[in-house]
């Protein structure tokens, strides 16, 4: 206290300040009330906004032992497409690929059926007329707003990415603008891609293309096909089809490749991952091709069996052939023929495949929930192969007198036959020339055998040319003549008429 301070003045101020706060009191007691009344409201909202999925928000991120389900996506139909000329059966709701509301009603149908992620193909970054670059971004935003994700099926024979220059810059375009946003799929922290065809060029080609674009190995990539000298640069294996022609057992055909897949892994001293692939059926007769067939889908009964034999394989993940390839029949999404069946299908055995960590359990819950499918074949045991052979890996394949379905049939060879390969014609890499009986005039589809031996020891041949008469040749020969090509060399068969 100041001394100099008259004491009455200190006690003078006193009384009035208390009587001040006396006075203030009511209107004090107000504006607490309101204050807390104010910041209880505050944190309500606050509680709500933070319990509230954000629609920014990342996908949980996968980790390697997540027992996936995947399926391909094709985003390139149009007003055109729906025509049951072009396509065997229609879907519920007509639409158009580049629709967000069909994107949006794909990928909750899709998430009510168990699929984690679609792969969508993609022609890459770049031509006027490809609208897979717009469809997939559109895709990436349309997943994020639904905690989905999306991986890409790599079309290596795209039309608008020229040699191996244009697909090395795609991926580099895929890898730094794509697998940046949220909803790409990612596994251990690794953005994911599917290669469609990845044999149109070598393996050493692939391994500089891979060291130019991804040389921290940072990413998956998971090839497709039937050569596993692939997984030198791949880090898996998946079979885009397993419903073939003639059809293979389904049991044996994903048992075998599992196999291959894991010695892969030890050969190569790192994890290989096998993807097994599940189809409801096939009918490509529609598409023109002069291989199509149709495999019907027995009221679902053949997409159960095809779940079964894929999760008795043991896969890491499954992938489904597919969410909406209708031009090939293999659509899973709902369809004027057959309703949400197949998503219903999906759901059911994609439950079941999680709930056994995607491992052996998984089988034994899948068989409870399906009929059970008829028992697959062992795979053989392995024996050294001494000289280049091919095991037929199909239940019947269909040796033929040229490299193509236009030749003959000369025998049909029964699943386990052992063919000596006696050349091979390098304008159709796809074949190979068997010795059959006393010559080695038959030719049998390479994705159908299981080539072994010295390979490299294989001599080139030229493949004999489909059988024609003589009016057919000079037809031929008419076309080629006018306007005059001078770089195509008439084959031998085609120089002088069929005799």
């Amino acid at each position: 206290m100041n001394q100099e301070q008259p004491p009455h003045t200190e006690f003078g101020f006193s009384v009035a300040q208390h009587q001040a706060k006396a006075d203030s009191h009511p209107i004090r007691l107000v504006w607490r009330i309101v204050y807390t009344l104010v910041l209880l409201g505050l944190l309500i909202l606050l509680s709500m906004w933070v319990g509230r999925p954000s629609a920014e928000a990342a996908p949980a991120a996968q980790g390697g032992s997540t027992p996936l389900v995947l399926a391909f996506y094709y985003p390139w139909f149009d007003e055109n497409t729906w025509n049951y000329n072009i396509v065997p059966d229609l879907p519920a709701t007509q639409y158009v690929s580049r629709d967000r509301g069909a994107m949006g009603r794909q990928i909750e149908q899709a998430q009510a059926a168990g699929i984690d992620a679609f792969l969508v193909a993609w022609y890459g970054p770049n031509g006027d007329s490809n609208q897979t670059e717009a469809n997939l971004a559109a895709l990436l935003e349309e997943a994020a707003a639904r905690n989905f994700r999306i991986g890409i099926l790599f079309e290596t024979d795209s039309p608008f990415m020229s040699g191996t220059g244009g697909t090395a810059t795609a991926l580099a375009h895929a890898l730094s603008v794509h697998a940046s946003q949220p909803a790409f799929l990612r596994v251990d922290g690794r953005p994911v891609i599917f290669f469609w065809r990845p044999t149109i060029w070598g393996v050493e080609t692939w391994r500089a293309i891979r060291d130019q674009v991804d040389p921290g190995r940072n990413s998956i990539w998971i090839a497709e096909g039937v050569d596993m000298s692939y997984q030198t640069v791949f880090d898996g294996h998946h079979l885009y089809s397993n419903t073939w022609n003639p059809p293979a057992d389904l049991g044996y055909t994903n048992q075998k490749f599992a196999n291959w897949t894991a010695t892969a892994s030890q050969q190569q001293g790192t994890y290989k991952r096998w993807v097994a692939t599940v189809m409801p059926g096939y009918d490509d007769t529609r598409t023109g091709r002069g291989n199509a067939f149709a495999t019907g889908r027995e009221g679902g009964a053949y997409y159960e069996r095809s779940w079964q034999a894929a999760i008795a394989s043991n896969p890491d993940w499954i992938v489904i052939t597919s969410f909406n390839e209708w031009p090939e029949g293999t659509y899973i999404e709902p369809s004027v023929a057959y309703g949400n069946l197949f998503l219903d299908i999906t759901a059911r055995w994609s439950g079941a495949f999680k709930s056994g960590g995607g491992k052996a359990e998984g089988a034994a819950i899948a068989a409870s929930a399906a009929p059970p499918a008829p028992p697959a074949l062992a795979p053989p045991t392995p024996t050294p192969v001494t000289e280049p052979t091919a095991f037929v890996a199909v239940t019947l394949l269909n040796l033929r007198a040229g490299p193509s379905t236009d030749h003959p049939i000369l025998a049909q060879m029964a699943q386990g036959a052992a063919l000596p390969i006696t050349g091979k014609d390098p304008a159709w890499p796809d074949w190979w020339q068997v010795s059959y009986g006393d010559s080695d005039g038959g030719w049998v589809y390479a994705p159908m055998v299981e080539a072994g031996g010295p390979l490299e020891q294989v001599n080139q041949v030229i493949a004999p040319g489909p059988v024609l008469s003589a009016a057919e040749i000079q037809q031929v020969q008419l076309r080629l003549a006018s306007p005059p090509v001078p770089s195509i060399r008439l084959p031998e068969w085609l120089q002088s008429p069929a005799r």
